[in-house]
C-alpha cells in the first residue's frame, strides 16, 4: 500500500471539508475549518493512490501539541490509515520538539479512544457537555501523551 503524506494548504480546502462531512454526523463548518490553516497549526494529510483519504489539524506550541481534529473518509476507515495517519503527526510534532500532546475525543467514540490508549495517551480528565449541536450534546474525555 503506497501512501504519501503532506502539508494540506488552502488549495485542498474542499477536499478535507467533502471528508469532514462525510467522517462525522456534527461535521466542523467550512468556515472553521478555513480558519485553522497559518502559523499557529500544523496540519497534514494522508495520501492513497494520490488521493487525500484523511487529515488532521493541530496546533503546535513550544513543546505542546493539541490534536484538534482527524479524520479519515469512511470509505477508507478499517484499513489502518487512522493509525498511520496519527503516528505521521507524531512523529512529525516530536521532532519538532514537541513533549506532550493533548486531545478531546467524544466519549462515544470507542474506536478513537481505543486507538489513542494504543498510541500512548491516557484520559486525565472529563468536559461535560463539550460538544454540542443543537438539543444534543456530548462529554469529551481529556486525553494526554508524554515523550516516551
Amino acid at each position: 500500500m503506497k501512501i504519501e503524506f503532506i502539508v494540506p494548504d488552502k488549495t485542498h480546502l474542499q477536499a478535507l471539508f467533502d471528508i469532514e462531512c462525510r467522517a462525522h454526523q456534527y461535521p466542523w463548518s467550512h468556515h472553521l475549518l478555513s480558519s485553522n490553516f497559518g502559523n499557529r497549526y500544523f496540519n497534514g494529510a494522508i495520501l492513497y493512490q494520490q488521493q487525500i483519504i484523511g487529515f488532521y489539524i493541530a496546533d503546535l506550541l513550544l513543546d505542546e501539541s493539541t490534536l484538534l481534529n482527524i479524520c479519515i473518509d469512511p470509505a477508507w476507515q478499517g484499513h489502518g490509515f487512522g493509525q498511520q495517519l496519527l503516528e505521521h503527526y507524531l512523529q512529525q510534532t516530536a521532532a519538532r520538539g514537541c513533549m506532550q500532546w493533548w486531545l478531546e475525543v467524544r466519549a462515544s467514540n470507542i474506536t478513537a479512544q481505543n486507538l489513542y490508549q494504543k498510541m500512548g495517551y491516557h484520559e486525565v480528565g472529563l468536559r461535560k457537555n463539550y460538544y454540542q449541536n443543537g438539543n444534543v450534546s456530548e462529554d469529551a474525555f481529556v486525553m494526554q501523551r508524554f515523550q516516551d
